[in-house]
């Protein structure tokens, strides 16, 4: 081999090298290519090596190669330690999420479904490798939160075959594999991942009924005045929706979890709300969503479905004047005041808004029940007994017939099962209005309906919140910020190095 043609050699067995390096840590998905680069680099060495070898053995017996292999094992043991501390911070992760929306860390409701988890599950990305960034990032936190979660990437212009063979058809599918069962979804944020492990994690479906038959808030009706925003939710959380009409069954279905009565316009007759009862005593569970009555007579006998539970509708509308200083109406109070220590609404910060309601009042001498979200005190708050007065816009605080503030608007209540049922539970809204489409906007609203559904099913799925997403979020930097940055990277760091280069030479000259 020609003397100039060795260096040239061994520059590209390094580089080789390097290269089989970096695919190995920045894309081991690339598995054929790192194996490759990495057998030809040590081939190339093994060939350079046996071509000099006399000069190899020479340079050995050489002063300067025991100061090679001196300084050479000093690197190995600082890099072998360096190694060691990774692993075990790997395995001891801890997280300092010092973002003011706490953007870089997971919510402690997705904390409590990953609880769940009791086998190894494998989440595999398929995407373009160059949208990889932003959902590798959120499913990392996933990964480190938990050791049973394994993350896997497929480029989905390498591996057709397999996107064919999985049944892949879009960029950013998330591929879930449980316990010999694989599921898919689109990857969106972090809600659509919690509600997809929830999915994958569930053994058991869960079964919600609808009551229908007497012009109830419907869960198909897509107009402001619908709730398939929440119906919706719920279906994402493998919720199985279903529709009951009271008046076409001898009582509920056995498979029913729990029923949903929502803001029903005609009056229930008795032998309806009779099957609701004894579906309540075999240890169901009922969430009743009611307008304010101004047909007093209209919900009697679904009121006292929630008495045994510590709850009770008043026949009157919630007027909270501190929502018009918030822009809203008196009748549509803005809540931000709940109870802390409840399972529904501890740590909820949200604002919500219940339009239009009545007030929720829990019965002396029962314990059971819970007022969850309140208005504002008196004299801000009131609940108004003159419901004519209120439609006419005429309505004033009585002493002695209106209830001061602070109102109950949403009141939780369980019973204890009895001759073998299960623990009963029972959820009581003062206003329907809360729950339709036009409101779903308001990040509160959506969210305090779902927990509830999650305490009423007593289910660890509590899947609702604003988190991270896919989404580029741009930094708007002010005039100052740019200047500083200018002022830093632009003249004192090239300063700065600039001098000690001079200090260095001419240190070095006077030596």
């Amino acid at each position: 081999m020609k003397t100039w043609l060795f260096p040239l050699w061994i520059i590209i067995d390094v580089l080789m090298g390097v290269a089989s390096l970096a695919i190995w840590i920045a894309a081991p998905e690339l598995k054929i290519l790192a194996v490759s680069l990495t057998v030809f680099s040590l081939s190339l060495a093994a060939v350079l090596m046996i071509v000099r070898i006399e000069d190899i053995r020479i340079f050995a017996r050489s002063r300067y190669f025991h100061k090679v292999i001196h300084h050479s094992i000093t690197m190995f043991l600082v890099f072998a330690i360096l190694g060691v501390l990774n692993y075990l911070g790997n395995k001891n992760f801890r997280e300092f999420d010092l973002s003011r929306e706490k953007r870089n860390s997971l919510t402690d409701q997705t904390t409590k479904v990953l609880e769940i988890i009791k086998s190894p599950l494998t989440m595999t990305l398929f995407s373009k490798r160059e949208e990889w960034a932003p959902i590798l990032n959120i499913l990392k936190m996933y990964q480190a939160k938990s050791n049973l979660i394994k993350i896997d990437a497929i480029d989905t212009d390498l591996r057709p075959e397999l996107v064919k063979a999985k049944n892949i058809t879009a960029n950013g599918t998330v591929l879930i594999s449980y316990k010999g069962k694989e599921t898919s979804f689109q990857m969106v944020d972090e809600l659509s991942v919690t509600n997809a492990i929830l999915k994958a994690v569930r053994d058991e479906k869960t079964t919600l009924y609808f009551v229908t038959g007497h012009e109830e808030l419907d869960c198909t009706d897509p107009s402001p005045e619908g709730i398939s925003s929440l119906c919706d939710k719920l279906k994402s959380q493998n919720y199985e929706v279903k529709t009951l009409n009271l008046a076409e069954v001898k009582e509920v279905p056995r498979d029913a979890t729990a029923v949903f009565v929502l803001g029903p316009i005609a009056a229930y007759f008795p032998d309806e709300a009779k099957r609701l009862e004894e579906y309540l005593k075999r240890g169901g569970s009922v969430f009743l969503a009611l307008a304010p009555a101004f047909k007093s007579e209209l919900y009697d006998n679904l009121t006292k479905l929630a008495q045994p539970y510590g709850l009770t509708l008043g026949r009157d509308v919630v007027v909270d004047r501190v929502s018009t200083v918030q822009g809203g109406e008196a009748t549509i109070p803005i809540i931000s005041k709940y109870d802390e220590a409840h399972p529904v609404t501890a740590g909820f910060n949200f604002r919500t808004v219940f339009p239009l309601s009545s007030s929720v009042s829990t019965l002396e001498g029962n314990d059971s029940a819970t007022l969850l979200a309140l208005t504002s005190a008196f004299p801000g708050s009131w609940a108004e007994s003159d419901l004519k007065g209120v439609t006419e816009g005429t309505a004033a605080f009585e002493e002695k017939k209106d209830r001061k503030g602070p109102i109950g608007l949403l009141g939780v209540g369980e019973k204890v099962g009895v001759e073998g049922n299960s623990d009963s539970r029972f959820v009581l809204l003062g206003s329907s209005s809360f729950l339709v489409n036009a409101y779903q906007t308001q990040s509160g609203n959506p969210t305090l309906f779902l927990n509830s559904v999650s305490w009423m099913l007593n289910d660890e799925g509590i899947i609702s919140f604003n988190r991270p997403g896919t989404e580029e979020y741009p930094v708007i930097l002010s005039a100052q910020h740019i200047q500083l940055i200018f002022v830093i990277a632009i003249l004192f760091v090239p300063i700065v190095f600039f001098g000690a280069g001079i200090f260095v030479y001419r240190r070095r000259r006077l030596l």
